[in-house]
């Protein structure tokens, strides 16, 4: 399974937030061109931890997306705009929890934005075998990988969606294919699946990108 690259190009998504400002004058047909093209993918990100709640917290994002659009600057494509404030939606509703009072005094971005094991779903003994190995990785961690080998985002993109320096951003991406070999080495089980998932980690990560809980029918903020 080859791995494949996400886009370079820096005006990638530029089309995008012409569609946004469009949305924003009142056309409807802008907005449900940008739901077509992002929903699911927003709306996994939810269902990787909050399954419950992702239908609402999508809702949330795009409509977000409204209000924060006049002061974004253009220092990211519109995927990463939107991946950072899903992750920003994502921290309010999770800090707005009780229950987490406690856990938000660690690391907010380490603990909170894991996804939840449960809501993901391997279809190949390697997938399933990476699972086992993600599910292990610190939440930062977990993030990084998810925005780079699951949305296509490139390290300045996700630079901006989490708020680290570029350089954070490799060096965790790097950290997590460490962490993934030593935990799938680490695993149990037959030897062919492991060494072909070792063999080719970049691609079956990537190809956890539909690894998940399938979300309900598509509906946009407005219906």
């Amino acid at each position: 399974m080859a791995a494949t690259t996400p886009p370079d190009d820096p005006h990638e998504g530029g089309d995008e937030f012409a569609l946004l400002d469009a949305w924003r004058a009142g056309n409807e047909a802008a907005a449900h061109e940008l739901f077509g093209r992002h929903y699911h993918c927003v709306h996994g990100f939810f269902g990787r931890r909050i399954p419950d709640a992702a239908e609402d917290l999508t809702q949330r994002t795009f409509l977000a997306c409204i209000e924060a659009a006049p002061s974004f600057r253009g220092e990211a494509s519109f995927r990463g705009f939107l991946f950072g404030i899903a992750r920003n939606v994502l921290l309010k509703h999770l800090r707005s929890r009780a229950r987490f009072d406690a856990m938000l005094e660690r690391s907010v971005d380490d603990e909170l934005t894991r996804t939840s094991p449960s809501a993901l779903v391997g279809r190949r003994q390697e997938q399933h075998l990476l699972l086992l190995a993600f599910a292990r990785l610190p939440g930062d961690l977990q993030l990084a990988v998810e925005l780079f080998y699951w949305q296509g985002l490139r390290t300045g993109d996700i630079s901006a969606a989490t708020g680290v320096p570029v350089s954070t951003v490799t060096t965790r991406l790097a950290r997590a294919r460490e962490l993934l070999r030593q935990y799938v080495g680490e695993l149990g089980g037959p030897m062919p699946p492991r060494d072909a998932l070792l063999a080719d980690l970049d691609g079956w990560t990537r190809s956890l990108a539909d690894a998940h809980v399938a979300p309900p029918d598509r509906r946009t903020a407005h219906d």
